[in-house]
């Protein structure tokens, strides 16, 4: 527990760490407003979704950057972040689709979390933050299961919070992103 207290405490000094899930929903809700009010063509119809679903996945993994650099109490800067998304864009692709393909195995879900979060740290590849990833799991299994669970059970009462509950779960995924810097952080420090 002492890593989400660490991650929320972080997240609660630099706010602004939430701002990339923040744009990301407001650009997911006026993308599916748009989508579902306006009489819009096949083709645009897809530009739309794929152009929103982009955004969306170059903020998630600036979401990630900027809670590094909030971790390491650096100053935060979204243009930055999503900077250094663009410049490793085929990398992280690569990595969503690896991601994807382990997650299926449910079992893998926390490697595959954890793998996007050595990526970024480390600035490292696939293959190599696979590895880490492995040997924090070996580790810490303990504190990445209680983190994985409580993840799950406040996504689930989020849920049903109406109109905030995806943005609640940004919150708490920004939190739980920072508390799993924190684990690899102490597994790398031993």
């Amino acid at each position: 527990m002492d890593h989400l207290r660490i991650g929320y405490n972080i997240a609660m000094e630099q706010p602004l760490v939430f701002l990339p899930p923040i744009i990301s929903g407001v650009l997911g809700f006026l993308a599916s407003f748009t989508l579902t009010n306006l009489s819009v063509g096949a083709l645009l119809f897809t530009l739309i979704g794929t152009t929103s679903s982009i955004f969306s996945f170059i903020l998630n993994f600036a979401s990630t950057d900027m809670s590094r650099d909030a971790y390491y109490k650096q100053s935060l800067d979204l243009g930055q972040s999503i900077e250094y998304v663009v410049g490793r864009f085929l990398t992280f692709i690569l990595a969503a689709i690896v991601g994807g393909l382990l997650s299926i195995t449910i079992v893998l879900i926390p490697v595959v979390l954890f793998m996007f979060v050595i990526m970024v740290l480390d600035e490292t590849g696939i293959m190599d933050a696979f590895e880490k990833a492995i040997g924090v799991l070996r580790a810490d299994l303990g504190d990445v299961l209680v983190l994985f669970v409580v993840s799950i059970v406040a996504s689930l009462v989020f849920g049903y919070v109406p109109l905030f509950s995806s943005l609640l779960n940004s919150i708490v995924n920004v939190i739980m992103g920072i508390a799993f810097i924190d684990i690899y952080v102490t597994h790398k420090n031993r």
